[in-house]
């Protein structure tokens, strides 16, 4: 019998806020789309493949069952002939697609743990899609990355795995100016700021689903020369394309620091792969107005610098292991109200490359979740020196569809800007200001 951390504020609210949805588009449903290139394989074989790899998965065989102070997980055994199952689709990328799109609206069983692994195909000669979804609250995206190396990848350790955590410091307890420290920056960044309340264009729960790609060395190159991390510049293109969208369509969140919850992930080797979410979301601020991107960079690694701390996630991690479970239900209520619930962006790392047998996975395409009352959500999957982005996104932004281009546009335009040489001081914000290449 395993033993893990009880059911936490977060898996309760990612259970509990879709029942509020007056559309199953709103759903707390996450995972992935693995794009394989080789012959389709048959499902029983496949549904034999995955259940000698269940053992070793607890987040695979526990339900979530019960309300505050009684919830708990509950054991119950997965049976693949339900959990494994095949659709043929049409032929095309946007035949895959729709397919994802609706398996993603279907309801999740009571008594069967929340998880599905669905081999798609039809929709090209030489290959097949795996699509794997879960529910948020049981699984997170590093407990997905998780899952996909124990079944597709080459068998690496837990500590090798790309979701646990190194930096926390090994000091029993963070030390007090530190709480006080890490404290403050939560306390500030739970301030009501109702960018995306408005009586006149009030928010539904129907989400447009799409996806734009990028080569991996764009984030890297950019980085490299700004000297940031590729997670700074992913937010940067992020704040970037909504501020250039908003100055069109949503006035009120155009001259405004865009606040962002950014999952920050928590997780020890030891919980690699059981139920509930390993991490902490904070809000941060991204810079305001249309700013020279290389200006917009710099500002938002300042406002990201105390989320890379290893001495603030040792705060985190006090805090989602040992306080009451009463003070972390109030501090997600708290950052989940009207006028605080904003936007999310993760960001998630495949360092391992996949493959069923001779079957190679050439890329992934993650699926966010987009809950009630949030305007948008983004993840970004880097795999195979390929970013994929989803986007989810309230279909009551108008215009909004254009978000994934502008993201694109906008990481293009800080390559280009990075891979500029620099003669003199300044030159770098020219640059980044400049127009880029056309999106392709």
């Amino acid at each position: 019998m395993h033993a893990f951390l009880a059911p936490s504020a977060a898996d309760l609210y990612l259970r509990d806020v879709e029942r509020r949805a007056e559309d199953p588009d709103a759903a707390s449903t996450i995972g992935a789309v693995l794009h394989v290139t080789g012959a389709v394989p048959e499902l029983p074989d496949l549904q034999e493949y995955v259940a000698a790899r269940l053992s070793r998965l607890p987040c695979m065989a526990h339900i979530l069952h019960g309300d505050g102070r009684q919830a708990q997980w509950v054991h119950a055994v997965p049976d693949t002939a339900h959990h494994v199952s095949a659709r043929r689709v049409g032929n095309g990328p946007e035949a895959l697609e729709a397919a994802v799109r609706d398996l993603a609206r279907e309801p999740w069983p009571k008594d069967a743990p929340a998880w599905r692994l669905v081999l798609l195909h039809g929709h090209l000669p030489d290959g097949f899609a795996l699509l794997y979804l879960t529910h948020h609250a049981v699984q997170d995206g590093g407990t997905i990355v998780a899952v996909l190396e124990a079944f597709f990848g080459p068998g690496v350790s837990a500590e090798r795995s790309a979701t646990v955590l190194r930096t926390i410091p090994a000091a029993p307890r963070p030390r007090l100016r530190q709480v006080l420290r890490s404290a403050a920056v939560l306390l500030r960044h739970v301030r009501k700021h109702h960018l995306w309340t408005s009586p006149s264009q009030p928010l539904s729960s129907r989400r447009r689903t799409l996806w734009v790609h990028a080569p991996a060395a764009w984030l890297r190159a950019a980085a490299r020369a700004s000297g940031t991390s590729t997670n700074d510049v992913y937010l940067t293109a992020l704040g970037h394309a909504i501020t250039e969208w908003a100055s069109a369509a949503w006035p009120r969140a155009a001259e405004a620091p865009i606040p962002v919850m950014i999952p920050v992930n928590l997780r020890t080797a030891d919980e690699l792969a059981v139920p509930g979410n390993r991490l902490f979301l904070t809000r941060v601020g991204l810079p305001a107005g249309l700013l020279p991107l290389a200006q917009r960079l710099a500002h938002t690694r300042t406002v990201t610098a105390t989320l890379k701390s290893p001495e603030h996630r040792a705060v985190l991690r006090a805090a989602l292991t040992r306080l009451p479970a009463w003070l972390l239900r109030r501090l997600v209520t708290l950052s989940t109200a009207p006028g605080r619930l904003t936007l999310a962006a993760s960001y998630l790392v495949m360092r391992h490359r996949l493959h069923y047998g001779d079957a190679v996975v050439n890329r992934i395409d993650p699926v966010m979740c987009c809950p009630p009352g949030a305007p948008l959500a983004v993840v970004m999957l880097v795999y195979a020196g390929e970013a994929s982005v989803c986007f989810r996104i309230d279909e009551a932004l108008p215009g909004a569809e254009s978000l994934p281009a502008r993201w694109r546009q906008a990481l293009e335009d800080l390559t280009a800007a990075g891979d500029r040489p620099t003669t003199r001081p300044g030159a770098a914000t020219a640059a980044a200001a400049a127009p880029g290449p056309s999106t392709k």
